[in-house]
């Protein structure tokens, strides 16, 4: 390989439609994302296995220092429990399905069984119990299992409740069934004898504008004869409608227990109960007025509601919420042993602990995995596994390779893969949507759940509050907005439509009514859970906006007359579905897209229509896209509408005849949610921000008309240019780089890494060592054009 060989000029035109190459990961790593549930091997405490809320299981083979998926080919990855034969550390079985659930979690598909570690799996049924929250494996017979399972939550059914096998899981039988709305959230048992069991009950359903998380089956239940009779527990009990409640037994004294219950009106710490006499007799342990703080669940104890006792000592006992408490004296006393939550050193929202020592546990959060060896004095993250929910994400116009996201508890944020572990922390709290500005660099809106809008200003490092006055009013859980930068317009969702003008300095007044079915008088349900889900403004034209809302209508607004708008409901015969996505075409004036899901009504369906004519009428084009709901739309630009991407709950997916035909997109990513995508125009790569993955990208540099100049650098840069040692051994330098991104191809045209250079510099200086030995070719991006050498 000459180093001085002549650079050549990358050309994009007349390549083939590729939708066969690997996506690669961007991050970030440093972030974390959600974990429910940890085991770990009986054999070795060095085996860990960690199930993300959406995202697989993770395992680990040397205490956390390194993690690998382990069920990334499987269809469902929202993961509720990890039960390990305690006579075989090989056998493990996986429940599928999000125990913890929330507005945007998912079900799964039943049991999964693996007979090697975690190398290969089997579903072995309860495929219609929707989630799977415990596995218990009779450590005298391994062949008994008993499965915990919440049900569907978004339908009343029967398929809830406890499942046993007794012939290693090809079998199931419910043996314990409250009620066509509740099923079982917690289940343990006695170490001393297998078929005693204890089970706490949960009334959780999420049908259509209303959600339940209390009520009357919210007991705990107890089986001494391996399920077939069942006791609801009282003698010291709450007997009101309560909400979740958590269970724990000793395994150095079965006798004891411990019954944590949140309160089914605030939400938050009821109180824990404790039995010496194997649930016969129950003794308020008055945990409020003794330390344990009552809103260390931040008011939604339905997310939480766990309690834990350390096996090596029958005295400590934690429990989870926004905050962590533990007691060293068997529940007299409490005091919080991690920081608090908004130092981000440990993350909130704590989901289980694992205890591996007398001192030493790990615990799972919404921001990834912690582990203390000294009873929480000091915490160390042990993972860098991307695992990020991102609502939203955008691409950086002026910092080129830069992306932007908005996640589930991890707030804002940016980076690339090549800060793969680096990401930087921009904003805090639920992060959803993230808007660079064209016309300001280093400005962008940011969001906090609930419509907490914020403007920030680069220049003088400040975050102005445009957060929307709601004391009369509803917005969404992820408040939709868009701005005109040309015209200092800021349109933010809610009921209505709000403006703001001169944005970000303005104050905002509406411009509609009510655009949701309370406003038309037809709501159903809850009025909370009407609001705007979408708005988009037509391209090239800053008199028309269209919103859709939550209750699956879409409307058209035509300015009139300064700020006055005419609002004309264009749902016609559109689903009544959630409205995910509204896009307008770049190429034309008159199309525009939506997209619809029907997932909290299980119904799976992909919606995806056209309008030609501005809304006036729709065509459906989702064509042979499989029956999952759709996120986003992305239509290519200088394609004549032929080009579309779509972010499904399965991946993504791509149509080359305007939505007749779609084939889904890349290998190597994971069958993970697709929330949102952008186009890296300079870099010419699709972006995915993934619900439970982190984010992604693809190359796309086979899409012939992109909107943007790549003309050749000049003669000068290109002898300019040099790469040395050539051929490389471990490290490699690159001289005279100035802004842009590097990226370096293997001789298949695979991405295999990505640099970006925010700065002119002399040299740039990056390790190989990791790749096999070949050809590899680099791809110089700069503001100027592009140039490719090997």
């Amino acid at each position: 390989m000459d180093e001085q060989k002549t650079a050549i000029t990358l050309n994009m035109q007349n390549r083939a439609v590729d939708l066969t190459m690997q996506w690669f990961q961007e991050g970030p790593g440093n972030i974390g994302g959600k974990f429910n549930v940890l085991e770990k091997s009986p054999a070795d405490d060095n085996v860990i296995y960690a199930g993300a809320t959406n995202g697989g299981i993770f395992k680990t083979i040397n205490g956390g220092s390194t993690w690998n998926p382990i069920f990334d080919d499987m269809s469902y990855l929202a993961i509720g429990s990890i039960s390990i034969d305690p006579t075989d550390e090989n056998t493990i079985y996986v429940g599928t399905g999000d125990k913890n659930f929330g507005g945007g979690s998912h079900i799964g598909n039943g049991v999964y069984k693996s007979l090697d570690a975690g190398s290969t799996w089997n579903q072995i049924g309860l495929e219609q119990t929707g989630i799977i929250t415990e596995l218990v494996v009779d450590p005298v017979n391994s062949n008994n299992i008993y499965a915990a399972t919440l049900g569907n939550p978004y339908e009343k059914t029967n398929n809830r409740g406890v499942y046993k096998s007794i012939d290693g899981g090809l079998n199931w039988n419910n043996i314990l069934f409250l009620s066509d709305s509740s099923g079982v959230i917690d289940l343990v048992m006695d170490p001393s004898d297998p078929n005693v069991l204890y089970a706490s009950g949960f009334n959780r359903i999420n049908l259509p504008y209303q959600s339940k998380v209390s009520g009357p089956e919210s007991k705990i239940y107890k089986t001494i004869d391996g399920g077939i009779n069942w006791l609801q527990l009282s003698g010291g009990l709450p007997t009101t409608n309560e909400s979740r409640v958590g269970l724990a037994i000793s395994e150095i004294a079965p006798h004891d227990l411990y019954a944590i219950y949140v309160d089914g009106g605030v939400l938050d710490i009821k109180d824990i109960y404790k039995s010496t006499n194997s649930g016969l007799n129950w003794t308020s342990l008055d945990v409020i007025n003794n330390g344990l703080d009552d809103d260390y669940m931040g008011g939604f104890g339905w997310y939480f509601g766990e309690v834990y006792v350390n096996p090596y000592n029958f005295d400590h006992i934690v429990v989870t919420g926004v905050e962590l408490f533990e007691s060293s004296d068997g529940g007299q006393n409490w005091q919080q042993n991690a920081p608090d939550w908004w130092t981000y050193e440990v993350h909130a929202d704590k989901h289980d602990v694992l205890f591996l020592d007398a001192t030493s546990y790990i615990i799972a959060t919404d921001g990834g995995l912690y582990k203390t060896i000294d009873n929480g004095l000091n915490w160390t993250d042990i993972e860098n596994i991307a695992v990020t929910q991102f609502y939203h994400i955008d691409v950086d116009p002026h910092n080129v390779g830069i992306y932007g996201g908005g996640a589930q508890d991890n707030g804002t944020m940016s980076g690339n893969g090549m800060s793969f572990n680096n990401w930087e922390r921009i904003f805090g709290g639920d992060g959803f949507r993230v808007t660079y500005l064209e016309n300001n660099p280093g400005d962008m809106y940011l969001e906090t759940q609930r419509g907490g809008l914020n403007y920030y200003d680069d220049i003088n490092v400040s975050i102005i509050d445009l957060s929307p006055d709601l004391s009369n009013d509803r917005t969404n859980w992820d408040t939709p907005y868009i701005i005109n930068e040309d015209l200092d317009e800021l349109f933010v969702g809610t009921s209505k439509v709000n403006i703001m003008e001169f944005a970000p300095y303005g104050s905002y007044y509406a411009i509609s009514d009510d655009l949701t079915k309370v406003g038309l008088g037809t709501a159903i349900g809850n009025d909370s859970q009407h609001t705007i889900t979408e708005i988009e403004q037509a391209n090239y034209n800053s008199d028309l906006l269209f919103v859709g809302t939550s209750d699956g209508l879409v409307w058209k607004g035509i300015r009139i007359n300064g700020n006055y708008w005419d609002w004309i409901n264009v749902t016609g015969s559109l689903p009544d579905r959630y409205v995910t996505g509204i896009k307008s075409s770049p190429n034309s004036n008159d199309n525009m897209y939506v997209c619809f899901s029907g997932y909290n009504l299980n119904d799976y369906q992909s919606y995806l229509y056209k309008s030609d004519d501005l809304g006036q009428s729709w065509i459906d084009i989702s064509g042979d896209l499989p029956d999952i709901p759709v996120n986003d739309i992305l239509v290519v630009p200088g394609e004549d509408d032929n080009y579309i991407f779509a972010a499904l709950d399965g991946g993504v997916y791509f149509t080359e005849n305007g939505g007749v035909n779609w084939d889904y997109v890349g290998v190597g990513i994971p069958l993970v949610t697709a929330n949102e995508l952008r186009l890296d125009i300079p870099n010419q790569k699709l972006i995915v921000g993934t619900y439970s993955r982190s984010m992604y990208s693809y190359d796309v540099s086979w899409l012939e008309n992109l909107n943007v100049d790549y003309t050749s650098l000049n003669e000068n840069k290109v002898n300019e240019l040099s790469i040395y040692p050539n051929p490389v051994i471990n490290v490699v330098t690159i001289k005279n780089v100035e802004q842009g991104i590097i990226n370096l191809f293997n001789n298949q045209g695979q991405l295999v890494m990505t640099y970006s250079n925010k700065e002119v510099a002399d040299e740039v200086t990056f390790n190989l060592s990791q790749l096999p030995t070949g050809i590899y070719f680099y791809e110089l991006n700069e503001m100027k054009g592009k140039i490719v050498k090997r």
